[in-house]
């Protein structure tokens, strides 16, 4: 009889075992595939004028006058992100000190180390993500010279 209960015991070890092992695979897989699909897609960004001379078959003389659109305006959108960057820092910092004025000493310690780590995790998930996009365009420059 005794026996028959650590059969039984063991038996329902084992099958707790099975069943987390098997939920433990399939979430993982699940959970990187989710992942891995965020990863992958990025921003949309406009077509490359090598892009749109493909797709659209452009003539070299439609090409240079595109080209020359681009540079034109090359100007004009560095100027916008220039400001839109520095309005962006001018509100972050009133935020901060906005924040900085309700706590306390010791809290802003802990506020500052906590926005550290963040910037740090953000500079590092941009370098990675810079080089991933590296390593794709230099696979996808391969396989253009393979073919």
């Amino acid at each position: 009889m005794k026996n028959q209960y650590k059969f039984w015991i063991v038996l329902s070890l084992v099958v707790a075992f099975g069943a987390g092992l098997i939920g433990g695979v399939f979430g993982e897989r699940y959970y990187l595939q989710k992942r891995h699909a965020r990863d992958n897609r990025g921003p949309a960004h406009f077509p490359s004028l090598e892009q749109m001379a493909q797709d659209l078959g452009l003539s070299a003389d439609q090409q240079e006058l595109i080209r020359k659109i681009f540079e034109r305006n090359e100007a004009r959108l560095k100027e916008l992100r220039t400001d839109m960057h520095g309005r962006l820092m001018s509100i972050r910092a009133e935020l901060k000190s906005e924040i900085d004025n309700v706590l306390t000493a010791e809290q802003k310690q802990k506020l500052e180390a906590m926005i550290e780590k963040y910037v740090a995790q953000r500079k590092r998930e941009f370098g990675e993500r810079r080089e991933r996009d590296n390593q794709k365009q230099q696979q996808e420059k391969n396989k253009g010279e393979v073919r």
